[in-house]
């Protein structure tokens, strides 16, 4: 569906504008509800920070590592989720927009609130297009970090659980999204387009 189409179908009705730089207060609010897809996310942080303690605690009382190291390498690995995890995570985001079938691609940054964000100008996607697109950094970095953890020494094991905790905890703004999309779940669809030049995104609701 073109956005001429979805403008001037009786069917659909603008349910949110949102500006690209104002994504912080649109993710607390989201954080505020009680979706499924929130309380979920915030679960599986309290869980991966649960085991980091006990696997910290089991490998320095098995003399495997010393705090210290721990501390090191917990910390180098959250240096490089900036340096290097941010573009292939925003990547990801770009390459899942594509095999949806959208045809421009662009990147954006907020340095003030030191958020990041994929954007297709004007191309209209779909409710499950969308959760796929908003999953898919997640999955698949997570899934790769985990399954390196059993064949790397125990060092690198400490790289990759600071990267494996960042990681995730940068996942809010799209976990975020999906909250918002649960809340409207019942609605027969909701379409969102990106407007790269207004620096918007505009989501229309189908009752």
């Amino acid at each position: 569906m073109s956005i001429k189409d979805l403008k001037n179908n009786p069917s659909y009705s603008l349910l949110l504008v949102l500006p690209h730089d104002e994504m912080a207060p649109f993710i607390s609010e989201q954080f505020s509800g009680k979706t499924m897809a929130v309380r979920g996310y915030l679960a599986l942080n309290f869980l991966l920070v649960a085991i980091i303690l006990l696997i910290a605690t089991f490998d320095i009382r098995n003399e495997a590592i010393d705090i210290w190291s721990v501390m090191k390498y917990f910390g180098a690995g959250s240096i490089l989720f900036f340096i290097v995890l941010v573009i292939i995570h925003e990547g990801l985001h770009g390459l899942a927009y594509k095999l949806v079938g959208a045809p421009k691609i662009s990147f954006g940054a907020n340095w003030r609130m030191f958020y990041f964000y994929a954007v297709a100008d004007r191309f209209v996607i779909r409710r499950k297009s969308f959760i796929f697109i908003a999953l898919i950094p997640f999955v698949v970095i997570s899934v790769l970090v985990l399954a390196a953890m059993f064949v790397a020494p125990i060092h690198w094991k400490w790289l990759l659980f600071g990267i494996l905790f960042i990681h995730t905890t940068a996942c809010a703004g799209d976990f975020a999204m999906l909250g918002f999309y649960e809340r409207y779940r019942n609605a027969r669809e909701m379409l969102t387009y990106d407007d790269v030049s207004e620096k918007r995104s505009y989501f229309y609701l189908k009752e």
